[in-house]
Formats: C-alpha cells, structure tokens, sequence
C-alpha cells in the first residue's frame, strides 16, 4: 500500500470521529486538526532543538577555552557543565512550546467536558510550565548578533507566556461556550508565539548551528569544510522543515479560531484534506531527514 493510500484511509476516519461529534462547541473539529498539526510540527521540533543543543555546547567550550572564563565559575553558565540539562537557549524555546503542547491538550480536554477537578489539575500542571519556563540568562558565544538574539527571543516568549489565558485563570467548570471564549482569548497569544519561534528563532538556530561546524583556523573564507558544508546543508533543510510545518500549524489555528468565532459549519471534505497533507507533509519532512 502506498503512503498517500494509506494516508486517505487514516484520513477517512476523521469525517465519520466528527459526526459522532458533532454536538462539540463551535471550533472545536478545527482545533483538533490543529493540535494533530502542532504534534507533527513538534515532532520536528525535536529534532531541531536536539540538535541546536548540541550546538550550543560546542560553541560554549570553545569559548570556554580561548578565555580567561575558564579560571572562575560563572553562576549563569551551569546549564552548560551538567550533562542532561539543556543549554539556556535550547531549553527557553523547548519550554515554550511545550507550554503550549500541554494548553493544547487541556483545550481538548476542555472540549470533551472533561470535569471541572480533572482540568483544573491540567490548567495547574500548565501554570507551573509556564512560570518555569527558562531565560537565556547565558549565551554559549560572544558574537552579538546571537546573544542579542537568543536573549531577545526568550524574553519575548516567556512575556507572551504570562498572557495565556489559562494561566491566569483556571476555569472552574468545562463546557462548550467555555471552549470557545478560551480558544478565541488564547489565539492572539499562540499565533504570538508560533509566530516567532518560525520568525525570530529560526534564522537564530541556524546561526548557532553553522557557527558550530565552522573549524577553527580553517583557511576556507567561510571557515567549513566541505564535510561541514554538507552538514550546514541538512542543517537548513531540517530548518525548512520545520518551518513549512509551523505554517500549517499556524493555517490550522486560524481555522479554528474563525470557527469558533462565526459558529459555522464543519466542511468534512476540507477537514480530510488537510489532514492528508499534513501527514504527508510530515512524511516527507522526516524522510528528508534520513537520506
């Protein structure tokens, strides 16, 4: 079976969920097809700051070692010397959107009506995300353009963070119109964020990324071998990626916000559709990934 055959089977079964659903609150098919979105994008995103990561510790230890740093300790740099602790701009961006994965999921759950104790733990579990995302408080290099913006974007996010809806104030009962007042409330922050993360953390990324492949006192102008070239190559395409993927994201949001808003009808046939490119999109996206 071929993957866009097995991909319209898997699709055929979203028409058939949501008419057992449709007594659901204006929006709220849409904001499922979205949250699939955010899960295949996030997916990606995995990847992207796994490798970023690494980056990161890379550039720090060359710096580390070509300064007079390396005599004292550097209260904001301990991120970097623990091994399983994510450097600060890896983890600011990674906290950020799971923040937002962990809304997603209580926004489904207030969907469904699930009671008013069991969202109440899930908004709670949220808040304490949020408060906790972190700050790139240290930078692993000292080239301004990355500092300024790694800082630039972490303190933008955790700003916007502090805005969700959820997280200053948790709902007291689940129900339909609670669904939609929240997920017209949320957009503007979401899409916020979603907006640069794809805007201003990516172009970031790949600065940090080729930065770390560069060879030190390599005669080349560009400072990379061609091994390295070829790993700034991937480097950009899993970027794209990426990004291609937070477009979809962001389509599928505003479609279910418009929903909400206007209350109009499900269309079943555009709802398969999308769900189909998404998957193949991601498909594809990770196979790229492989070769």
């Amino acid at each position: 079976m071929g993957l866009f055959q097995y991909l319209l089977r898997v699709a055929k079964c979203v028409p058939l969920a949501l008419l057992l659903c449709s007594c659901t609150a204006a929006g709220f098919q849409e904001f499922q097809l979205y949250s699939q979105a955010y899960n295949a994008q996030y997916v990606q995103g995995e990847a992207v700051l796994t490798a970023l990561g690494r980056a990161e510790r890379v550039l720090f230890t060359r710096r580390l070692a070509r300064s007079a740093d390396a005599q004292y300790f550097q209260p904001n740099d301990a991120a970097f010397y623990v091994d399983g602790v994510e450097p600060p701009t890896t983890a600011s961006i990674r906290s950020s959107l799971t923040v937002i994965k962990d809304y997603n999921d209580a926004m489904v759950a207030l969907g469904n009506g699930e009671s008013a104790k069991a969202l109440t733990n899930r908004i709670s579990t949220l808040t304490s995300n949020a408060l906790g995302a972190v700050s790139a408080t240290a930078s692993a290099m000292n080239a301004p353009q990355i500092v300024l913006g790694t800082q630039s974007l972490a303190a933008s996010l955790n700003f916007l963070l502090k805005d969700l809806p959820f997280v200053n104030a948790a709902l007291t009962a689940a129900s339909r119109e609670a669904f939609r007042k929240q997920l017209i409330a949320s957009f503007p922050v979401v899409e916020a964020m979603l907006i640069r993360v794809r805007n201003e953390g990516t172009p970031i990324m790949y600065l940090v990324l080729r930065q770390a492949r560069r060879t030190r006192g390599s005669e080349l102008p560009t400072g990379l071998t061609p091994e390295a070239q070829s790993g700034v190559e991937q480097d950009r395409k899993m970027l794209a990626g990426w990004v291609l993927l937070l477009d979809k994201t962001l389509v599928s949001l505003t479609a279910a916000k418009a929903a909400a808003e206007n209350g109009t009808p499900i269309n079943l046939t555009n709802l398969s559709n999308a769900a189909i490119e998404l998957r193949m999109m991601a498909e594809q996206v990770k196979n790229s990934q492989s070769q």
